[in-house]
């Protein structure tokens, strides 16, 4: 272990704040504050304020100071408090009710009239909100329990209502906090860590892969988004943290029991959408265990998801393999490997469930302490297979041994102890224990095969694939998570000053397997080659030769977090805070040191993030007006980001002296002119049982016997990752600047400014790739050498592969928004939201390996190294937001979501066939941005070849010529690039409307009071669809790659071939051939978004 050096800081921190006093760590409670004043405007010290919590019986207060002010913290988050003033003198004042949120210091100010002999309590009635408060200084946004109990949602997951949030970019299909990359935002139960440390989902939930959720929706009261919050509390993330609290019992026992059931009976029936069926049920029960004292919540939530596998089965009409192949197929496999597993071409339903399970205990304390204990458990199933469409120029028919089922499993335990003193002072102690294991399970152990040159039934002279075995990645997955997380915090007020303290520290163990072909995997050209065993390409993973943990990528680590804040009162309507935040990373384990990589690139494999990181931090309040109607805030801060240890992960388990290394063999030339040690070795059940650690041996003309080649040891072989001894985490600079008026009515008006600015982020190079070659004849910077069948890269060192995490600076997005809102009050609660966002990155990280993340980070034609700020994939110019509820007097309630937002931008890239696809030769396919000829019928500009895929698609080159020509002159951003390499990012999906609408009945009304409690619920999704077939229609570009949502590119032109200048047989300035299909089509709106989805629901009460 390495924590040593640095442990004992946090430790004695903890000792020190624990032995005293503190503030709301982590933000789980609110506050009450303010001042109190004679009749003359004077401050009155020594009035004591008691607040009140009717739900639960606690009694808590304060002592006003010699300014006369007062703040009570820590106070459970709820919307009926009673604060009552008292000083001999005086007659008494309560305040009645009033709403404690999230984060936030609600304000009670009294002014007490003189008064000889005590006469009852003055009662009066105060306005409060989220947003008209002296602790809001960052952009938030609050989402209220009323929200999450009236805004129509379809998978009740509490982080569907991230979208609400105006500042928020959706233009992955994931939640971007202010156009920052998705993997910066952070997730917080109750205070505690309760996101994805290891950044294998796009979500941020653990589990993410299974569509888990991370608590049941019933059981979160409300929660905060923060993209720019000025508490130093609030740290480890870079886009945007949900901050979510949960709820508790009561004096009163309380429950529901519900259930929600869709089916496509309730969509929209379309040929290309599946049957499903989706019902979710659960139940809460909450409620005193001692009046007064202890009180528990339980929540219970279970989900069944049943829906069809993608792609055609067998009968099916755009089936395009015969069953008759696949008979044929089986019978090879039996009679001669003895294998009756490979599966039928049946259809498949992809089952989905989904558990959660939430309990809470709560005790009132002697000394004014709370004690919070809670634990959480998420569980989710995901079966996953598909089938490639018949559009594809060579579709693959997957069949049922294929698939795989990834199950999840999370468990978080939480203690908090929050203690309020009568001086002012008050302490929170956090302890978070949670552990997370991902695992697939697989129908059959056989490595995958793919067999080509299957006759397809829709077009005679076409062929097709067979896949069947073990899925690749699933011959070796695994991923076990353990969290604990230790956080103080301690604020003791001075004068007009309120100091806090704190700490916060989180260790990490990860424990990741993660072996794609372990079993191998075969392709074959025929059945009869199957037949005769002899395969086309074999690949196989074995833990490298000297990996003692067989390949097993084992991270411990911890992030140790100190802070200091000052929240000074400079004058009764300004508040200044002031703070700093040191975060350290530090590691247990080291990844082991591979001499030969550091003789060769120059990097230490064994290097990891040791930086530790400063983020100060400054923000105001300003209450212009002195009547808390017209609000001015802003501030200016660092925020450090945590790095997804899945990236880090990656350079732990390929040092090239441990993980997998990859074998791969290609030649199929028998023997006597072999040149290549590569030979494929022949496929048989010895082959099957134990997998060749080695291509086959060959016979040269003069007898020679040749090895092949052997899985590859320390030296050679299988890519490295590395990281950049100077690597630091992400961090980002932001400010923000905003304006809030009360308007009547209790109507909230904002304008408000956001401005972000990364000061390190992630980026990958690979070091074995020699520099630029040269330009092609479109300008497009090469890599390599491109020839007759395929390209070259330039490499240096034995390997084509060091994938090296760095940093880059300089992303910038910035915001502005105008909005209007009003909390639940007089039977509704509204928000209308226009934003306008730019964002602009050097590369825009999406996916969680090395591998992909340097493929697809970005599609460049210039310098792979450039560090130049473009267009980002989280760019999203205008985005509209707008939602309310109205109770009607017949307890109907009416609630409604609209969204309208400027469509995601991405790239049209090249596709890759066969070994082509590769246009720079930088050994990466799938991300070369397209010349966009002048004119597509000229081939000087650009080559066609005959294309062959269905019936429909048969082109000659002429006929693909016309219409490529044809598609660039009705796409703008092609039309606009003629004659150029598209820029990145430069095209863009259309814009995106959307209305959701639920509407729910209370039967009070209509059946007696026997049924007040019983409620009948219609959710709509995309409802002006349902008014209208052609409305809601949500158009994205038809993306032909393979890493979809990954990268954000589209695949517009297939590369075939290279035509070479005469004479040479390889250059860095040959010209591609390309097909393109004549049925392309720039934007598809055929996708379940684009039709009305509706569910029914159930809910009863008490």
């Amino acid at each position: 272990m390495r924590f040593n050096r640095w442990m004992p800081v946090p430790i004695a921190a903890i000792a020190v704040l624990a032995s005293g006093t503190v503030v709301q760590a982590q933000v789980t409670t609110g506050s009450i504050g303010g001042r109190a004043v004679g009749p003359e405007g004077n401050a009155l010290e020594g009035v004591q304020v008691q607040i009140v919590n009717p739900s639960t019986g606690v009694t808590t207060g304060a002592v006003t100071r010699n300014d006369g002010r007062y703040v009570v913290q820590g106070l459970e988050v709820g919307t009926n408090y009673r604060v009552t003033a008292r000083r001999i003198g005086f007659a008494p004042q309560t305040i009645a009710p009033v709403r404690v949120t999230l984060g936030q210091t609600t304000p009670v100010n009294f002014t007490l009239q003189t008064q000889a002999t005590q006469l009852s309590a003055v009662t009066v009635t105060v306005s409060n909100d989220a947003v008209i408060s002296t602790s809001k200084t960052g952009t938030s946004t609050t989402i209220s329990d009323s929200a999450l109990r009236r805004l129509p949602t379809l998978n009740r997951n509490f982080q569907d209502f991230v979208q609400l949030v105006p500042q928020v970019s959706t233009t992955t299909g994931y939640l971007s906090g202010g156009g920052v990359n998705l993997r910066q935002n952070a997730i917080q139960i109750d205070g505690a860590q309760s996101g994805d440390m290891f950044g294998l989902g796009t979500t941020g939930q653990p589990g993410a892969q299974a569509n888990a959720k991370s608590i049941p929706l019933d059981a979160v009261k409300e929660y905060q988004v923060l993209l720019s919050p000025f508490d130093v509390r609030q740290g480890n993330f870079g886009g945007l943290l949900i901050n979510a609290v949960t709820k508790s019992g009561t004096n009163e026992f309380h429950g529901s029991i519900y259930g929600y059931t869709r089916d496509q009976k309730l969509t929209r029936s379309q040929p290309y959408l599946n049957d499903y069926t989706q019902q979710q049920f659960g139940g809460t029960l909450g409620g005193p265990l001692w009046k007064d004292k202890a009180f528990f919540f339980v929540s219970y939530e279970q989900q069944r998801l049943e829906q069809p596998a993608t792609g055609p089965s067998i009968g099916a009409s755009d089936a395009y393999v015969s069953q008759a192949s696949i008979d044929q197929l089986n019978q090879i496999l039996s009679s001669r490997y003895g294998f009756t597993g490979a599966g039928t071409g049946d259809p498949v339903i992809r089952e989905n469930p989904n558990r959660n399970a939430f309990v809470r205990f709560d005790a009132n304390l002697p000394w004014n302490t709370r004690l919070v204990l809670r634990h959480n458990y998420a569980g989710a199933d995901n079966v996953t297979f598909s089938r490639s469409q018949p559009t594809a120029a060579v579709p693959f028919f997957t069949l049922t041994s294929n698939s795989y089922k990834f199950s999840t499993r999370t468990n978080s335990t939480v203690g908090q102890l929050l203690t309020n003193f009568t001086n002012g002072m008050y302490n929170e102690l956090l302890v978070n224990r949670s552990t997370t294991e991902d695992f697939r399970t697989v129908p059959v152990t056989f490595p995958q095969i793919t067999v080509r040159g299957i006759p397809r039934t829709d077009n005679p002279t076409g062929t097709a694939g067979l896949v069947f075995g073990t899925d690749a990645p699933s011959q070796g997955n695994s991923l076990d998570q353990n969290t604990f997380e230790i956080t103080d915090n301690f604020t003791i007020p001075v004068g007009s000053h309120s100091v806090t303290l704190g700490t916060k520290n989180v260790f990490y163990k990860s424990v990741n397997l993660f072996a794609s072909n372990r079993l191998g995997l075969w392709e074959f050209n025929s059945l009869t080659d199957l037949q005769n065993g002899v395969a086309s390409r074999y690949q196989i993973a074995a833990p490298a030769p000297t990996d003692p943990n067989n390949g097993i990528a084992t991270v411990k680590a911890a992030t140790y977090s100190l802070y200091a804040q000052d929240t000074w009162t400079a004058t009764p309507t300004l508040t200044l805070n002031f703070g700093v935040r040191w975060d350290k990373p530090d590691f247990g384990t080291l990844p082991p040191e591979n001499d030969i990589v550091f003789q060769q690139y120059g990097r230490h494999t064994s290097s990891v993030p040791s930086q530790a990181q400063i983020s100060p931090r400054f923000g105001f309040n300003w209450d212009v007006t002195g009547d808390q109607r017209n609000q001015l805030r802003g501030g200016v801060g660092s925020f450090s980001g945590a790095v997804p240890f899945v990236y880090l992960s990656n350079a732990f388990g390929a040092t090239g002296l441990s993980g997998f290394s990859q074998l791969t063999c290609t030649g199929v030339t028998p023997n006597a002119t072999a040149t290549s040690s590569l030979l494929v070795p022949q496929f048989n059940q010895a082959a099957i049982d134990n997998p060749p650690t080695s291509c086959a041996p060959f016979t040269r003309t003069n007898g020679q016997v040749v090895p092949g080649a052997a899985i590859s040891g320390p030296a050679s072989g299988a890519a490295i990752n590395s990281i950049d001894p100077n690597f630091k985490y992400p961090k980002y600079l932001k400010a923000t600047l905003g304006y809030d008026r009360r308007l009547p009515g209790n109507l909230i008006a904002t304008i408000e400014g956001l401005y972000s600015r990364s000061q390190d982020n992630a980026f990958y190079q690979n070091l074995a790739l020699v520099g630029p070659q040269g330009t092609d004849a479109r300008g497009r910077t090469m890599y390599g050498t491109l020839s007759a069948t395929g390209s070259t890269p330039r490499t240096t060192g034995n390997r084509t592969q060091v994938l090296d995490v760095t940093n880059s600076s300089g992303d910038y997005t910035w915001s502005t928004t105008a909005q209007l809102q009003k909390t639940f009050a007089d039977a509704w609660e509204g928000s209308l939201a226009y934003t306008y966002q730019q964002a602009r990155d050097v590369v825009s990280v999406t996916s969680s390996t090395a591998g992909s993340n340097y493929r697809y980070q970005r599609s460049v034609s210039g310098n792979l190294l450039d560090k130049t700020v473009t267009k980002s994939k989280y760019d999203q110019p205008h985005r509209i937001v707008a939602t309310g509820t109205y109770r009607f007097k017949t307890a109907t309630d009416l609630s409604l979501i609209y969204t309208g937002n400027s469509g995601a931008p991405f790239d049209y890239v090249y596709g890759s066939s066969s070994t082509f696809g590769d246009l720079n030769a930088d050994g990466q396919t799938q991300n070369d941005l397209i010349y966009v000829p002048r004119n597509a019928t000229d081939a000087n500009e650009i080559l066609f070849q005959g294309y062959n895929g269905t019936a429909a698609q048969q082109a000659t080159a002429q006929q693909q010529a016309q219409a490529f020509e044809k598609f660039i002159s009705e796409n703008e951003c092609l039309n606009e690039a003629r004659g150029t390499i598209l820029t990145r990012n430069a095209c863009r999906n259309p814009w995106v409307n959307q209305v959701d609408v639920s509407v729910a009945q209370s039967l009070g009304k209509f059946g007696g009071e026997r049924f007040k409690n019983l409620q009948f619920r219609w959710d709509i999704i995309n409802f002006t669809n349902l008014l209208n077939k052609d409305w809601g229609e949500q158009a994205f570009s038809d993306q032909g790659s393979t890493c979809g949502q990954i990268c954000s590119a589209t695949v517009v032109l297939t590369h075939v071939g290279n035509r070479l200048p005469t004479g040479q047989t390889q250059s860095t300035t040959a010209d591609g051939i390309y097909t393109f299909s004549p049925t392309y089509t720039a934007f598809n709106a055929r996708n379940a978004s684009s039709n009305y989805r509706m569910q029914l629901s159930i809910r009863y009460s008490f």
